[in-house]
């Protein structure tokens, strides 16, 4: 097993390393950085960006106000799913909203998930961040990237120099499908990331502070 998980790590740090080595500008201190490292070395599956926040206002209004929002930045077919959520879909977008009340605040979940690989996790937060104003509170942002990989490409990433200095506190555990770990950037943001096998190929998630979606 610790084969296996030196192995997890030096996937991950060679795809950091070598997309620091293709931009001299990127220096892997920010989930930024690292994402950009990692789509140099995968092909772009998906991303997503997901918010949480609570306001003082009632549900029906902050109900009609998120939608009234979302709708003028994202174009596409809007569903209800039930008086208190809804969706968003287009061809690149697929949009969930959930709100619900605990006390006297009403919860807001945003979950947004982009196929198109023009749109960074930088992009996405820029569309949900119009959501957040003078009322809310609590405001929380997760971000997270997929890339597939070929396992029989990167079965030489174990003889790569391997420099450690900008991730640390790495800690690594075995799931059914792969290996799961969280580490520290430079920045002091906590990254969660994941190496998961289907068949011949693989799939590299990267996420802060969670990865917030199965995989």
């Amino acid at each position: 097993m610790k084969v296996k998980v030196s192995i997890l790590l030096l996937i991950l740090i060679s795809f950091l390393n070598m997309g620091a080595v293709s931009n001299k500008h990127i220096i892997n201190n920010s989930f930024k950085d690292m994402e950009t490292s990692v789509i140099n070395k995968s092909q772009f599956k998906e991303n997503g960006v997901k918010i949480q926040f609570k306001i003082k206002k009632d549900i029906k209004t902050e109900y009609l106000i998120v939608k009234e929002n979302l709708m003028n930045n994202i174009k596409g077919i809007y569903k209800e799913i039930d008086k208190n959520k809804f969706e968003i879909l287009n061809n690149d977008f697929n949009v969930n909203i959930n709100l619900w009340n605990v006390d006297n605040y009403t919860y807001v979940e945003v979950i947004l998930i982009n196929i198109n690989p023009q749109y960074k996790t930088i992009h996405l937060k820029k569309i949900l961040k119009e959501l957040k104003n003078k009322d809310t509170e609590d405001m929380q942002t997760f971000l997270y990237y997929k890339g597939e990989i070929n396992q029989e490409k990167n079965k030489n990433f174990v003889d790569e120099v391997i420099n450690l200095e900008y991730l640390k506190d790495i800690d690594v555990i075995e799931i059914n499908n792969g290996y799961t770990g969280t580490g520290i950037l430079k920045s002091g943001e906590k990254v969660n990331f994941a190496l998961a096998n289907y068949n011949t190929n693989s799939y590299i998630i990267i996420g802060t502070p969670i990865i917030f979606t199965t995989y």
